[in-house]
C-alpha cells in the first residue's frame, strides 16, 4: 500500500502529460501525406518500391502506414500520448543513466514536458500530424532511447551485448537526414573515447556503432533519395560552397530562432551555476560537459541541412532533442548538486515554463476543436459530393484560430488527386477559407429562403450558405438586440457553387436572423 501511494504522484505527472497529448490528437483529423501513406498500405511490396522510388524512411514511412492502417482515432491518439511522454521520459532519464523514477524528476519531468510544448519548432506537423509524428517525434525517440543506452553503456562502463540495442542503433542510425549522420558519429565517439581512456574498445560498442552507421546508411544511400534529388537542379546545381553561404546566411538562423523559449530556459539555468559559488563548486562537471556536447551536435543538425533543398520548420524538432538533452543535464545537475538554489531555481524556471504552459494549452484546445468540427462539415460536404456522382469537386480548407505560435497547427498541404484516391473519385479541391466555419457543424439552423440556410452560434458566430450571391442586408438579434450586417462586409468564399459568408456577431442567443 506504501509503494502505492509513492507511485500515485508519479503516474498522475506522466498520466496528465499523455492526456494533454491524447485530447488535442483526439480532435486531430487525418491530414496532408495521412491519406498517401494510409493508400500506401502495410504490404512490404509497396514499401519496398517506395524505398527505391521517393524515400530512406523505411522506418518512419511503415510506422505511418501502420498506424494509419487502422483507422481508429484511439490508437492515433494513444500512439502521440505515448511516443512524446516515452521521448521526454528518456530525455529525462538520460543524466542519471537509470529509467527508475527519482526524487528530482518530479521536477525534471514537468521542465521537458513544458519544454516540449512551448518552444517546439512545429508542434501542429511533429506531433498532431500521423505521417508527421512518425518521421520527427518516433524517431527521435528511437534515437532519444539509443542516446539513453549509449550514454548509460559509457558511463558505466557495460561491456554485455544487447540484440535490442543492437536494433535500436540500427533504428536511430535510419531515423531522419538531419539526426542520422549524427548518431552514426556519436557511436563512433565513443568508441574513440574508451580507446582513450582504457587502450581498448568492447565488443558491443562496435557492434552498436556499425547498426547505427547501416541504419545511416539505408537512410541516405536510398534509391528513392537519388530520385528525388535528380529533380532538384536549383538547388544541386549550385556549388556546395554556394550551397552552404546561401543556408548559413538566409536559412539557419530563422530556423534556430524557431525553439527560442527553449534557449532562454538554457540560459536561465546557466545563470543559476555562474552566479553561485557553491553550485558551480558542487555540481557534476560532466553534466556540464555533456550539455556543452549535446549543444554543440544539435546546431551541426542545423548546420548539415546545407545537404537539402527544402527545410521545413518540422526538421528543427532533431535539433529541439538536443537542446532539450542539454536541458535535462544542466536541470539534473542543478538539482543533484545538493544546493538549496539550484533546486529551488530549477523549480522557478520550471513554473514559469508551466505558466507560459497554462496559458498556451486552452488556445491549442479550443482550435483543435474547432478543427474537429471543420472536418465534420468538410465530411457533410464530401458525403453530398459523392452523392451527386461528382468526380471533381472542392472542400473547404481548414481555418485555425489564435494559438501561441503559428507552429502549433497542423500542416495545409493537399494533394487533390490523394484525396480523390482516398474517396474514388478523381479530384478533391481544396479551397482557401478565411474565417472559422464549424458552426456549420452543430450550430443552430435558420432558413433564411429556399436557397438560404444561417448557422449561429451562442460563441458569437454566423455562416450563411446560399446557392446565389447576398445581395440584401441582414438583420441579426442576439438577446433581444437587433443588429443589421451588410454581405459586402462579411467574409466569403465559394465551394460548389454555393456563396458562404461569416460574420463575427455579439455573443448570446440568436433568436431571430432575416433578410
Amino acid at each position: 500500500m506504501t509503494t502505492m501511494l509513492k507511485l500515485l504522484p508519479k503516474a498522475a505527472i506522466l498520466l496528465l502529460a499523455f492526456l494533454a497529448i491524447f485530447l488535442i490528437e483526439w480532435f486531430t483529423p487525418i491530414h496532408s501525406d495521412d491519406y498517401r501513406y494510409y493508400l500506401l498500405g502495410i504490404s512490404p511490396e509497396s514499401h519496398l518500391h517506395h524505398y527505391m522510388t521517393w524515400s530512406g524512411r523505411i522506418i518512419a514511412d511503415y510506422a505511418s502506414s501502420l498506424i494509419l492502417y487502422t483507422q481508429s482515432q484511439i490508437i492515433y491518439s494513444v500512439a502521440a500520448g505515448f511516443s512524446t511522454v516515452a521521448f521526454c521520459y528518456f530525455i529525462v532519464k538520460t543524466p542519471s543513466g537509470t529509467l527508475s523514477w527519482t526524487k528530482v524528476d518530479y521536477i525534471l519531468f514537468p521542465l521537458i514536458f513544458f519544454t516540449y510544448w512551448i518552444s517546439n519548432p512545429n508542434l501542429g506537423q511533429t506531433t498532431f500530424w500521423v505521417v508527421g509524428a512518425a518521421n520527427y517525434l518516433w524517431t527521435n525517440l528511437f534515437v532519444a532511447a539509443w542516446l539513453f543506452y549509449i550514454y548509460r553503456i559509457t558511463t558505466q562502463n557495460i561491456k554485455t551485448i544487447n540484440l535490442l540495442i543492437a536494433l535500436l542503433s540500427f533504428m536511430a542510425g535510419c531515423s531522419n537526414e538531419s539526426v542520422s549522420p549524427f548518431v552514426s558519429l556519436l557511436s563512433v565517439l565513443t568508441i574513440a573515447y574508451e580507446l582513450w581512456r582504457t587502450k581498448s574498445v568492447s565488443v558491443n560498442k562496435i557492434i552498436y556503432s556499425i547498426s547505427a552507421i547501416l541504419g545511416s546508411c539505408v537512410l541516405i544511400l536510398s534509391p528513392g533519395n537519388f530520385i528525388r534529388a535528380s529533380g532538384k537542379d536549383f538547388w544541386y546545381g549550385k556549388s556546395i560552397f554556394e550551397r552552404i553561404f546561401i543556408h548559413l546566411t538566409e536559412r539557419v538562423h530563422n530556423h534556430l530562432a524557431l525553439i527560442w523559449i527553449g534557449y532562454v530556459v538554457l540560459f536561465l539555468l546557466v545563470l543559476l551555476v555562474i552566479f553561485n559559488k557553491q553550485i558551480r563548486a558542487n555540481i557534476q562537471k560532466s553534466h556540464l560537459v555533456s550539455a556543452a556536447l549535446v549543444v554543440c551536435i544539435g546546431l551541426g543538425t542545423s548546420l548539415i541541412m546545407f545537404a537539402s533543398p527544402s527545410y521545413p520548420d518540422r526538421v528543427m524538432n532533431g535539433t529541439f532533442m538536443f537542446f532539450l538533452l542539454a536541458i535535462s543535464f544542466l536541470a539534473h545537475g542543478l538539482l543533484t548538486s545538493g544546493v538549496r538554489a539550484g533546486v529551488t531555481g530549477t523549480a522557478a524556471v520550471t513554473a514559469l515554463c508551466g505558466i507560459t504552459f497554462l496559458w498556451s494549452y486552452p488556445m491549442m484546445y479550443n482550435a483543435y476543436e474547432k478543427a474537429a468540427r471543420q472536418e465534420v462539415v468538410r465530411q457533410k460536404v464530401i458525403s453530398q459530393q459523392l452523392a451527386t456522382g461528382k468526380q471533381a469537386f472542392t472542400i473547404p480548407d481548414y481555418y485555425f484560430v489564435k494559438l501561441q505560435n503559428s507552429g502549433g497547427h497542423f500542416g495545409f498541404f493537399h494533394d487533390p488527386a490523394v484525396y480523390g484516391d482516398y474517396y474514388g473519385v478523381q479530384t478533391i479541391i481544396k479551397e482557401k477559407v478565411k474565417f472559422d466555419y464549424s458552426v456549420v457543424a452543430d450550430g443552430q439552423q435558420h432558413k433564411l429562403a429556399n436557397d438560404t440556410v444561417a448557422y449561429s452560434n451562442t460563441e458569437g458566430d454566423l455562416v450563411v450558405i446560399s446557392l446565389t450571391p447576398l445581395s440584401l442586408q441582414m438583420a441579426v438579434t442576439v438577446d433581444g438586440v437587433k443588429k443589421i450586417i451588410q454581405p459586402e462586409k462579411m467574409k466569403q468564399a465559394e465551394i460548389n457553387q454555393q456563396f458562404w459568408y461569416y460574420a463575427p456577431i455579439d455573443k448570446g442567443e440568436v433568436t431571430a436572423i432575416s433578410l
